[in-house]
């Protein structure tokens, strides 16, 4: 699950390795993921309504513009313990939406993502530490 990118209550953005996408869609009851090209990124995509709750299904996503391509795939992930014994959940750390705005060129993306990280200034600066990092590995792989 991505931190930091623009909220829509309700809706729950889950991304997965290109390999792991039809599965997860079936496990999710949703239609299979098709080819998207759009907003600044490439992905298998699906979506629909589980137990009420809007969920998009993103495999393999990729991200281009102009400053680079990222592989969403290479984040790594941080897995917050779930309540009552539930398995962990897998979130990608903070500066992920903004290094993914970054790469797009997108001003305000950046800003929304800016404006989501934490307050707290140790937790922001590593998270904006996390996001010129990506965002150099992106202009790497050019």
């Amino acid at each position: 699950m991505l931190r930091g990118e623009r909220v829509r209550p309700g809706d729950v953005d889950v991304e997965v390795a290109t390999a792991d996408g039809a599965g997860a869609a079936r496990t999710l009851g949703l239609p299979a993921p098709i080819p998207h090209d759009g907003r600044g990124g490439w992905s298998l995509r699906t979506g629909g309504e589980v137990n009420g709750v809007r969920v998009d299904l993103s495999a393999g996503l990729v991200i281009t513009g102009p400053g680079g391509t990222l592989h969403a795939g290479d984040a790594p992930v941080d897995r917050v313990p779930g309540t009552g014994g539930r398995d962990a959940i897998p979130l990608v750390p903070m500066g992920e939406a903004l290094a993914r705005a970054i790469v797009t060129g997108s001003g305000t993306r950046r800003v929304a993502a800016l404006a989501a990280l934490p307050d707290e200034p140790v937790a922001r600066a590593d998270a904006i530490a996390y996001a010129e990092s990506r965002a150099a590995a992106a202009r790497a792989a050019r």
